[in-house]
């Protein structure tokens, strides 16, 4: 096996901040939640090795784990299967393997296979979701409920007082909304986790939630915790803007990244058809880190 695999500690406590999120999902929506997780992590592995097999000394990362899990999170518990498959595929050829693999990505794959199955089959992705399980043993008695929701996206309800969730079910997660993206509570516990075990930089998260809550008062006039507690932003901002290998190295480019993701979050939210920003706001933050890095070291270098 260890011929196979290359041992990764601080993936491995990804996993593990994943677990309690999991768990919730398949109480909320049915033992479905495993198979998508199943199926998105072994689409992942199994490109990853395609790639690197014939490289001397080639292992696969933990780390295909990670996106394989983080991507089955981001993806309605409705999903095909084989939809979650191309994203497995597509994030890590294109967003990955394309650039000569772990350690050298600019963009995180997991959102980049997320993004295409977005943009590619909109139907799938964003018009039908599952009504919470909430009565134990709910999902943990069921392979997936049965009672669907169509609308355009959860995040779609919070302007109607009449349908929009309570402030409690958005922080504890009973809501509609993609496997491991609907509980703020479990996502600010596997924060804290991360950032205290050392496995995650604190500065990004920060960064990103105070400039989403700003912008949001700026662009909306109004409070703006229950946009933050809807859709993938905080799900994102612990476990997407956080991956090492895709975020700036400097700690003054770091908090650029973060704030111009909340920025280009409620932006996009705000003014394109796509409810849901987050996603697109990282793949543009990741376009643009390497200039602004490079940018701040050479200003750095010529103040020395």
């Amino acid at each position: 096996m260890n011929k196979i695999f290359m041992k990764q500690v601080m993936m491995n406590r990804v996993l593990i901040a994943l677990i309690p999120i999991m768990i919730l999902s398949i109480f909320l929506s049915g033992w479905r939640v495993l198979a998508v997780v199943a199926i998105t992590n072994i689409a992942a592995f199994v490109t990853e090795y395609l790639f690197i097999r014939q490289r001397k000394g080639g292992k696969v990362s933990m780390a295909i784990f990670v996106t394989g899990t983080l991507l089955a999170m981001t993806l309605p518990p409705t999903v095909p299967f084989w939809i979650a498959v191309v994203g497995a595929v597509v994030g890590v050829t294109f967003g990955k393997m394309v650039f000569g693999g772990f350690g050298m990505n600019v963009f995180n794959p997991a959102i980049v296979g997320r993004t295409f199955i977005y943009i590619s089959f909109p139907k799938a992705m964003q018009t039908v979701w599952l009504e919470p399980l909430m009565k134990f043993p709910a999902g943990f008695a069921t392979w997936m409920n049965t009672a669907q929701i169509t609308s355009a996206t959860p995040i779609a309800t919070l302007g109607d007082p009449h349908t929009a969730p309570t402030m409690l079910n958005l922080f504890l997660g009973f809501i509609p909304g993609c496997l491991g993206e609907t509980s703020a509570l479990l996502i600010v516990l596997a924060g804290l986790y991360l950032v205290t075990s050392k496995t995650a930089k604190w500065q990004p998260i920060v960064a990103t939630l105070a400039s989403f809550a700003l912008f949001s008062v700026l662009f909306y006039g109004d409070n703006p915790l229950p946009m933050m507690l809807s859709g993938g932003l905080m799900f994102g901002a612990i476990f997407m803007i956080t991956d090492p290998v895709s975020m700036p190295k400097r700690i003054d480019a770091i908090w650029i990244y973060g704030i111009l993701t909340g920025f280009l979050t409620v932006f996009i939210r705000r003014f394109s058809l796509f409810p849901e920003g987050f996603m697109f706001a990282l793949l543009l933050a990741n376009t643009v880190m390497p200039i602004i890095e490079h940018g701040f070291g050479k200003l750095t270098a010529k103040k020395k």
